[in-house]
């Protein structure tokens, strides 16, 4: 038997539980356990890739402060020590940091070996003097170094090592923080909606608002998804077109101006108080903030209930109802569900769209990481990043745009949309590198403008101030309806019956930027549109576009698995195809997606049956609930 302790950030606990596998008594700690997880940021996002949430040093250059808890050993004496870290560039080990144990740091600097994955890391030994030790992780570099777990091994034997593969570990993990066989039922509610961006947030809304009980799962700690004060994405997207503007409501609700699209200025003082503001105020909404879908109960062809988990505690829920929507952006209760997807670009010859590629290949949109440097009183300095992209007089400049962003006062440069990369990687499985190279982009463009540029002398007191650590995402899986919008049919402006959705964004189709490609080939992590002067120099040259269309409004068959009878969806994973969703991914037309995903689950409730009814049984009075949702509110 070994004992084992964990901390739990719900009540700052401390539990000790026994386990049975090592024969040696074993401390386990969670980093994103810690009581107090000072200047370290839980990020919880690629953790359906490497097995859980992990605390992040994201300090710009300058390193954060002490994470720090308390834990109870089962005795005092000589324990082994494993860290569950990675060096992210590898073999280079920017993200460095300290182990300190009751005041004394081990002799091992984590997150300087391997090849970029992550492992548990030796850190020697530790002699244990008392039961109530104090822990912290001390960041060495502010370049974002990434703690997952810690691991104290009594006596450990000879060639011991933590458990890694990817079952095992779970497996472990599970017994060690105690978690029941069956994860809690939390009850039965009208809709569960996963994701909390503008699609899941509205059609939660939407739905309360038509007197269900529904269920909103959220995997960070606010609102908004890409137009949080995280990501600080501009949503944009005609309104008031179409046959249907009241599914307008709510994304005019959450607008933070008055009067069309804000300046990019507003995008540095975001206020997520707001979304959270509409969501709270509605009684029928259960909203579950810091916890992630990671797994679906099926009967039969349809979902039961959907998993999640408390991603600082690791408390699993389980959420029933006969109606789910998946917000999520990446399709993951789909994908979970068994759902029909697709991901990447389809070829011409099967889709007959001419925007298309002459054969199918795995190519998406890619994704950014919003970034601001401000002035300072005084000079400021900047570590030189040997590990970040190399930046230099030749590869930095791009042609100015021809129209430049309005920025907040202070502020001296900012990094938006077209600071992009990932384009021939998989958005899903890839997320954290496609994350990471972002950030080398961004830090190795800082060093070089603060200490290489000939100048330098203008950036002299200038600093960077924020540089989103959650990737902004534009594309990655599809899941399929029974309709699947295609250029045809924005393009000739089909219209079918079931138009619901109007969307009014161009097909806009990044694609990197020949002269950012010129210097970083293979690494490319610019992006070209409409505002680069020379865009149609390389229109013909590329496969990229930008086009502009008329309103069109989007069939309700493509917001409802074509396979799984009871999920709907709504966002960027909804059925399209590669050239069908660029026009409809943009956030106002993905809000609307979502509003009339939660009015249709009242009809589902009211007829006792799932979407695809709605068209084929249901559609008058399906069209009716759009046209005046305030005629059968509650």
């Amino acid at each position: 038997m070994f004992n084992l302790l964990v901390v739990t950030a719900a009540a700052g606990a401390l539990m000790l539980m026994a386990a049975a596998a090592l024969g040696a008594e074993t401390v386990f700690v969670e980093a994103e356990g810690f009581e107090k997880p000072g200047g370290w940021a839980l990020d919880p996002q690629f953790m359906d890739q490497m097995g859980s949430p992990y605390l992040l040093a994201h300090g710009l250059g300058v390193p954060v402060e002490d994470a720090t808890t308390t834990v109870r050993f089962p005795a005092p004496g000589t324990y082994r020590v494993f860290v569950r870290t990675k060096d992210w560039a590898a073999n280079v080990g920017p993200g460095k940091f300290q182990l300190i144990v009751d005041g004394r740091a081990l002799a091992a600097t984590f997150g300087t070996v391997g090849d970029g994955r992550w492992l548990w890391q030796d850190g020697g030994t530790v002699e244990v003097a008392r039961t109530d030790v104090r822990l912290a992780l001390h960041d060495l570099t502010g370049f974002d170094g990434r703690c997952d777990a810690v691991l104290f091994v009594k006596d450990a034997p000879a060639g011991f090592a933590p458990p890694a593969d990817a079952n095992e570990l779970a497996a472990f993990r599970r017994k060690a923080l105690g978690l029941p066989d069956t994860p809690k039922d939390v009850g039965r509610f009208d809709l569960v909606v996963v994701g909390g961006g503008y699609a899941g947030l509205c059609a939660a809304v939407a739905a309360a608002r038509m007197d269900l009980a529904v269920a909103l799962i959220q995997d960070r700690p606010v609102l908004g998804g890409n137009a949080s004060s995280e990501v600080r994405v501009n949503p944009v997207g005609r309104l008031d077109v179409g046959p249907f503007p009241r599914n307008a409501d709510i994304v005019k609700e959450l607008r933070p101006w008055k009067n069309g699209q804000p300046p990019d200025a507003e995008l540095f003082r975001w206020d997520d108080s707001r979304a959270l503001g509409i969501v709270q105020a509605e009684k029928n909404v259960a909203l579950f903030l810091s916890t992630r879908a990671f797994a679906v109960e099926k009967a039969g062809d349809r979902i039961a209930a959907v998993v999640a988990k408390n991603v600082r505690t690791g408390e699993e829920m389980k959420f029933r109802a006969p109606l789910f929507a998946d917000c999520t952006g990446d399709g993951t209760i789909g994908y979970l569900a068994g759902a029909d997807w697709r991901m990447g670009r389809e070829g011409r010859r099967e889709t007959g769209e001419s925007f298309a590629p002459p054969t199918a290949d795995r190519r998406v949109l890619g994704a950014s990481n919003y970034w601001s440097a401000t002035r300072t009183d005084g000079p400021t300095a900047f570590p030189e990043c040997p590990w970040a992209l190399r930046v230099t007089e030749e590869s930095y400049p791009l042609p100015p745009p021809k129209y430049p962003p309005k920025l907040a006062p202070g502020v001296l440069l900012a990094g938006g949309w077209n600071w992009e990369s990932g384009f021939g990687r998989d958005m899903i499985a890839d997320a954290e590198a496609i994350r990471d190279h972002n950030l080398r982009a961004v830090f190795g463009t800082w060093d070089f403008l603060k200490n290489r540029s000939t100048e330098r002398a203008q950036y002299a007191d200038a600093r960077l101030a924020w540089v989103a650590y959650l990737l902004g995402k534009r594309e990655s899986r599809r899941l399929l309806g029974d309709h699947i919008l295609t250029e045809q049919d924005i393009r000739e402006k089909r219209d079918y019956p079931d138009a619901c959705v109007t969307a009014t964004w161009y097909f806009d189709m990044h694609y990197p930027h020949p002269e950012n490609a010129k210097y970083f080939p293979g690494q490319e992590f610019r992006s070209i549109a409409y505002d680069d002067p020379n865009f149609e120099k390389y229109r013909g040259q590329t496969p990229g576009r930008y086009t502009p269309i008329e309103p069109c409004a989007i069939p309700w068959r493509c917001f409802y698995s074509r396979n799984v009878p009871n999920l709907m969806m709504a966002g960027r994973d909804v059925s399209a195809t590669h050239v069908g969703l660029a026009p409809v991914r943009v956030m106002h037309t993905t809000g609307m997606m979502g509003t009339v995903v939660g009015r249709a689950a009242y009809l589902c409730r009211k007829f006792t049956c799932d979407p695809r009814a709605l068209y084929e049984k249901h559609l008058d009075e399906f069209k009716s609930l759009l046209a005046n949702p305030d005629a059968r509110r509650p």
